[in-house]
């Protein structure tokens, strides 16, 4: 659906293509456990793959209140207009 209307867009990871693209250098301190610890780059491709396993092609870098794990990412957020 195209629009006029202005919106902002949360970055986010393609699960496969990180997974496939990705040189295990690449997932060093890229994640962290619930707890705050580094995950190690084995421990962080287990986790993708345990988030592919449920279905999600996309994780949000952040929280997002609007955000499609399958198909999309972040689906968009309305900007108000700023006033001058």
């Amino acid at each position: 659906m195209i629009t006029s209307e202005r919106r902002s867009f949360h970055m986010c990871l393609d699960v496969r293509g990180a997974l496939t693209n990705w040189r295990t250098r690449d997932f060093r301190n890229m994640f962290k456990h619930d707890d705050g610890r580094t995950m190690t780059p084995d421990e962080a491709k287990a986790e993708l793959l345990e988030q592919l396993s449920h279905g999600h092609n996309f994780i949000p870098f952040g929280k997002c209140d609007n955000f499609d794990h399958k198909e999309h990412g972040c689906l968009g957020h309305p900007v108000e207009p700023k006033s001058n």
